[in-house]
């Protein structure tokens, strides 16, 4: 599997990958958007076995890392696969304390990982592979992570990205059951390393 970085970009866009701000317009008469607030987007063809597709991550309303909802099958984080959708027009499942903006392919950084990294096996910040042995024994392989220590920096204290970290400045891994032909057919966060 190809290793792909995507960082937050400093424009927004209303279709391809993205992160904050309206949720696809596939979603607007979903019953996800009552209960989960829309995260990012991953663009049709950002990684391989999402082919033509794209994915969408929703967080459970009210989600904080002293819940009991922190690891799979139980954990507050929902991914789903669908069509390639622009943002809708409607502001239900829109996270309150997130910008908007456009995630974009970005050189690896030894040092700092990307807020967004599709790859063969996780960077854990615990070092501690036995967070993913439910998840695995179920089926699942690891495809991506969303590290939140990537959030990016506002000059005006006033128009931060994100009012407040929402993993505990960790990161959440997600795994997926792959087709034969490589194509994701369920992807789910297995686990937040914090």
């Amino acid at each position: 599997m190809e290793t792909v970085h995507l960082d937050i970009a400093s424009t927004d866009t209303n279709t391809g990958s993205r992160v904050g701000g309206r949720p696809p317009a596939c979603f607007e008469s979903d019953p996800i958007v009552e209960a989960y607030d829309y995260l990012f987007t991953l663009g049709a063809g950002t990684a391989a076995w999402l082919g033509s597709r794209e994915m969408s991550v929703f967080l459970r309303r009210g989600f904080t890392i002293a819940d009991d909802d922190l690891e799979y099958p139980d954990i507050g984080v929902r991914a789903v696969l669908h069509e390639p959708s622009p943002r809708g027009t409607r502001t239900d499942g829109r996270h309150p304390g997130l910008g908007s903006a456009a995630l974009v392919f970005a050189e690896p950084d030894a040092e700092t990982p990307a807020f967004v990294r599709v790859g063969p096996t996780p960077v854990l910040i615990q070092n501690e592979p036995s967070y993913a042995s439910r998840v695995e024994a179920d089926g699942y392989r690891f495809l991506l992570q969303l590290n939140e220590g990537r959030w990016p920096d506002r000059e005006d204290p006033g128009a931060e990205f994100v009012e407040e970290y929402l993993f505990g400045y960790g990161s959440v891994c997600f795994y997926g059951k792959c087709d034969a032909a490589g194509q994701a057919g369920e992807i789910v966060a297995g686990f937040l390393d914090f």
